[in-house]
């Protein structure tokens, strides 16, 4: 029987504004005798530990062991079944115990979660989070190796162990991330959060303790444990596609769960959570990155994050002058109070990242015929161009006619002069052959320089301010 949500989600945001000694008796007081409404506060209290999966979990197990009812002894600690035989612990949270351990039939070192209590609500949450796993079968969401859910001895699933430091472990020792190095991380989440958004599934737990950065540039998420299905068509469509029954795991807890400071207004309510809640918490996580902060100072009660909605962002190009202006732009949009304000999607986010790593500008294009002119001498014009395709000559008029002075072909830029000075154009330009130009107006450079080093924009528009104030010079002598 499924507890009633809102009253978890109180019970939740109340612990979470105690020290962790005063929780257990927080919990008496407030369920009395229901095992299962505690039972469920305690699992999301655990979920939300952040010694989960990645630290050495010694500091935290007395404390999980106090949030379950005294007649729940754990399972057996070590792990030896034969095939598995257990190196050291690595982590422990309110579902599982996961520890570094010997594969002795594939001879390697692998993950092995294992569930800690023998109670069919852990063991399905566990089951759920392997599937879940399985299901998305991305570079950036933990490969799955075996999993088992119906041993005596406890359900557990094995997966890669992965070495590296989490983002929350960098953020600590550097406090800020450089740039280009922030881009790039937010740019690997995008890309396994628009994996698991297609395949309808929800993280609702993206922060930095759960971002491994592994070596030569991975990037990997971590704890899905609280994810949740929002869609469930792409996921039966495949169990049709192998000849499976269309049984999809359950959707996941509908009720609060993830962690508070990186949380919209939206999830701590619980009504109507969506993709729009891990584009925040993405966005959240790349204000920190860049900041060293979080862009609220809140605390972890509901009322602190719902206090969000009405707080005022500091820019972020306040905090340092390096952050380009369109980077500034993505990441306040992604952590927009209102849902509909921020992108609709994590392609919509790695669009707009690739416009700032390859500087895409979206311009015009335009196509001439052989024989048709681009721009005439004389002429005035607030238009540069790059040729596509093609190729076009360059000519000036003479007493005996035009002379072509040259010709240019793919890649080559022409008539940027005139962008620069607002002089006259000096020579007729005219297609010899099929040609397709871009054309690169004054507002196309200023999209570019917002998305560049703002120190380098700021250099390049006081050069140009100087060459036309020697175009106005020359044109006046």
């Amino acid at each position: 029987m499924r507890v009633d949500a809102n009253r978890v989600r109180e019970l939740f945001f109340g612990a979470l504004d105690l020290e962790p000694e005063a929780i257990p008796a927080y919990l008496d007081e407030a369920c009395g005798d229901d095992a299962a409404l505690r039972a469920e506060v305690a699992s999301l209290l655990g979920f939300h530990d952040e010694s989960d999966l990645v630290a050495q979990g010694s500091s935290n197990t007395a404390f999980l062991e106090t949030l379950v009812d005294a007649h729940e002894a754990p399972l057996p600690s070590t792990v030896d079944t034969g095939r598995y035989r257990e190196l050291s612990e690595l982590g422990v949270g309110g579902c599982g115990r996961v520890t570094r351990a010997w594969d002795a039939v594939l001879k390697r070192v692998i993950a092995h979660k294992r569930v800690r209590f023998d109670d069919e609500m852990r063991k399905g949450m566990l089951q759920h989070e392997a599937r879940l796993l399985a299901w998305l079968d991305h570079p950036g969401a933990v490969p799955v190796f075996e999993g088992s859910f119906d041993e005596e001895a406890g359900a557990f699933y094995t997966m890669r162990l992965l070495e590296g430091d989490t983002l929350r472990e960098r953020l600590d020792a550097k406090g800020q991330l450089a740039v280009r190095e922030a881009i790039r991380i937010v740019a690997r989440i995008s890309e396994t959060m628009a994996n698991a958004h297609a395949k309808g599934v929800l993280h609702l737990d993206l922060k930095p303790a759960n971002i491994m950065l592994l070596p030569y540039g991975q990037v990997c998420i971590l704890d899905w444990g609280v994810a949740r299905f929002h869609d469930m068509d792409a996921y039966r469509a495949y169990l049709r596609s192998v000849g499976e029954a269309e049984e999809a795991p359950e959707a996941g807890y509908a009720g609060v769960a993830g962690t508070p400071a990186y949380m919209p207004v939206e999830q701590a309510t619980g009504d109507g959570v969506s993709v729009g809640a891990d584009i925040y918490a993405c966005g959240t996580l790349l204000y920190e990155m860049l900041a060293g902060e979080l862009p609220h100072r809140t605390g972890s009660s509901a009322l602190a994050v719902f206090q969000k909605a009405l707080a005022e962002v500091t820019p972020l190009r306040e905090h340092r002058a390096d952050i380009p202006e369109a980077l500034e732009a993505l990441c306040l949009q992604m952590i927009a109070p209102d849902p509909d304000d921020r992108p609709a999607s994590f392609d919509d986010v790695l669009a707009a990242l690739d416009q700032l790593n390859h500087g895409a500008t979206n311009a015009e294009e335009r196509r001439l015929a052989p024989g048709q002119v681009l721009f005439r001498e004389g002429d005035r014009g607030a238009e540069a161009f790059q040729i596509l395709e093609g190729a076009v000559a360059i000519s000036v008029a003479g007493p005996e006619g035009p002379t072509e002075l040259a010709r240019r072909g793919v890649g080559d830029l022409i008539g940027e002069m005139a962008v620069v000075s607002g002089a006259p154009r000096s020579a007729t330009v005219t297609a010899v052959e099929p040609t397709r130009v871009a054309v690169v107006t004054g507002d196309v450079i200023e999209r570019a320089l917002e998305a560049s080093n703002p120190l380098v924009a700021r250099m390049l528009r006081s050069l140009v301010d100087r060459l036309r104030e020697e175009a106005d010079r020359a044109r006046q002598s």
